[in-house]
């Protein structure tokens, strides 16, 4: 009659089969899971999320990334039941006192410690490759949402508009992959644990007594149903969290953007001798996160004393449950000691939940900002626009209506021309909706607007507003800011035309340059990329406030003398704009001004 294997012999025999029958299990599951998911808000939400990050090549990447993902867990899990068998041996030989046996074990420990720390390495290396890997994919579809169809300038006129969207593409975008990963993995290894070792656990398991009544492999029941118990109970605790934790995600980001707008005015407060202002405005934001912190602060204390106090707790019972059946004789110490261990990777493995309970509280609010700044950006937003038909060198404006957001009119039956070489000044007194029919030429005016429009090609278009944007970056990628193609030479002679030699050595320094410059200096900019790009139309908002009056006549000379054929389009209180303009038209709105 052979003789029957080791236990722990048999189990490692057993390996491969069971790896493979148990990722197919695990796969089937995860398949159905998922499929269930979808009928959920949570899982509503997060495939929203996730689905612009799957193309065809992408998703079968992905599906490549699980399943190597579940064959590191699956080995983890089955190092670890080795480790109590290992364990158990260890104690035994010694109660046996078995040198030979101990030392046995002793080495086949070392070896499951070796591959265990190798594994985990693996596991930590594939996270971390996943995250980098999504995290870049992410980002350019959440960049790529945010400047496609002007949605960038879009958001900002909506009435309830996504807040701290700096932080939601950043921050929250980041964070969300890395606690996906971690909630993934660590749920995906709660449940493989959890069965493997309740079979382990099952075998270790005698007859349990309670109120008289005997219950075999009780100790497995008992901790499955004071653990799903307990988890129920974290959950109820913890629940108020996901609204705090959502909250402070957003006063955080309040405070800093009100931190970000000092610097940014930096000179502007310091004229005004705003500080008390600011300070009483900073310390206001800071008194709400202040508040919100101590509503989480709260809560917490409640799930993490819940928690700990179970956990401590529950420790106690396998050796009290154990210890009749030692002394009975029944078992041996190495028993216990696998019980032990067994048993406390079961709680744990089944505690999972209630343990991350609190963490998926931020988690849930990560992904409920992630999937409402998603959304804001899809919503229907091509409100009526005027018919409008390509005309080179030419631009007229015939029967146009702008309406406000709340649907008045703003602009009525407005008309004018201007053939190639004119120019126009428009006037009318603030708030009537002069720089209004700048962006409705650009096709920016989000509230509606009708009528005709004949005009150059969007390419062939040049905005100058009062205050020019300027990007990071060289100052040789300042002047040619977006797409302007120019050699150095021709930089330098522009820069001295429009009166800034003292920039002219500077084409390759990386500076703030928005804060560097003066406003004047920042208009002068404007017009080097006007003759840099020579437009077709050219639209200057004001782009002269900040201007002496000669450098003002020097500049209008210079972009007439160089594009005697293009159209220039101003908006200005100053007289002096009068003798640079061919015409000019009065702005007065059929409601009043405010």
């Amino acid at each position: 009659m052979p003789t029957k294997l080791p236990k722990w012999q048999q189990e490692l025999f057993a390996t491969p089969i069971w790896l493979l029958q148990t990722f197919v299990s695990v796969v089937l599951i995860l398949t159905i899971v998922v499929w269930l998911l979808k009928y959920t808000r949570f899982g509503r939400e997060f495939w929203h999320v996730l689905r612009p990050c799957l193309d065809k090549k992408a998703a079968s990447r992905a599906l490549l990334m699980i399943s190597v993902m579940i064959v590191l867990l699956l080995t983890e899990v089955r190092l670890n039941v080795f480790s109590t068998f290992m364990s158990s041996g260890l104690y035994t030989s010694m109660q046996d006192m078995n040198a030979s046996v101990f030392w046995l074990f002793a080495a086949m420990n070392a070896a499951v410690v070796l591959l265990r720390t190798f594994n985990g390495a693996v596991n930590d290396f594939f996270d971390q490759a996943i995250a980098i890997k999504w995290s870049e994919r992410l980002n350019a579809v959440l960049i790529e949402r945010w400047l496609s169809d002007k949605n960038y300038y879009r958001l900002q006129s909506k009435r309830h508009t996504p807040d701290n969207i700096d932080q939601r593409i950043q921050q929250d975008a980041q964070d969300f992959i890395v606690s996906t990963i971690e909630f993934v993995r660590g749920m995906l290894n709660s449940v493989l644990t959890s069965l493997e070792f309740a079979i382990v656990l099952w075998g270790l398991a005698g007859v349990l007594t309670v109120f008289g009544i005997n219950i075999p492999h009780g100790i497995v029941y008992f901790v499955f149903i004071f653990v799903i118990l307990a988890t129920f109970v974290a959950m109820w605790i913890g629940k108020p969290l996901i609204h705090h934790n959502y909250e402070n995600e957003k006063l955080n980001g309040d405070y800093r953007y009100s931190l970000i707008r000092i610097r940014d005015h930096a000179e502007s407060v310091a004229f005004y001798g705003g500080e008390a202002q600011e300070k009483q405005s900073l310390n206001q934001r800071f008194a709400a996160i202040i508040r919100n912190k101590w509503r989480i602060a709260r809560q917490s204390v409640f799930l993490s004393g819940f928690n700990d106090m179970f956990s401590s707790g529950i420790k106690l019972f396998p050796i009290l449950l154990q210890a009749p059946r030692l002394f009975a004789g029944q078992i041996k110490l190495g028993d216990i000691q696998q019980t032990v261990q067994a048993f406390a990777r079961l709680q744990q493995a089944l505690s999972f939940f209630r343990l991350f309970y609190g963490r998926f509280t931020v988690y849930r609010a990560r992904l409920e900002r992630l999937y409402g700044f998603m959304t804001s950006m899809e919503e229907p937003h091509h409100s009526q626009q005027p018919q409008r038909q390509i005309s080179q060198g030419s631009l007229k404006i015939q029967n146009v209506t702008v309406h406000r957001a709340n649907g008045d009119i703003l602009l009525d039956n407005l008309n004018f021309q201007a053939a190639a070489g004119q120019s126009l000044l428009i006037k009318g007194p603030s708030g009537c909706g002069k720089t209004t029919t700048l962006r409705m030429l650009a096709g920016l005016w989000a509230f509606g607007s009708s009528g005709n429009v004949w005009q150059p090609e969007k390419r062939h278009t040049l905005f100058i507003p009062q205050r020019p944007y300027v990007p990071q970056g060289s100052l040789k990628h300042v002047l040619c800011y977006p797409n302007i193609q120019a050699s150095n030479e021709t930089l330098i002679a522009t820069l001295t035309d429009c009166l800034l030699p003292q920039l002219a050595e500077r084409l390759d320094e990386e500076q703030d340059w928005q804060h560097i410059l003066s406003p004047g200096e920042l208009q002068r900019i404007g017009f080097a990329r006007v003759l840099l790009s020579q437009p077709q139309l050219i639209l200057l908002d004001e782009a002269t406030s900040a201007l002496d009056e000669p450098t003002e006549a020097h500049l209008y000379t210079l972009i007439r003398q160089r594009l005697p054929q293009s159209i220039i389009i101003s908006i200005g209180h100053r007289g002096t704009l009068d003798a640079f303009h061919s015409q000019s038209i009065e702005i007065t709105a059929p409601m009043n001004c405010d």
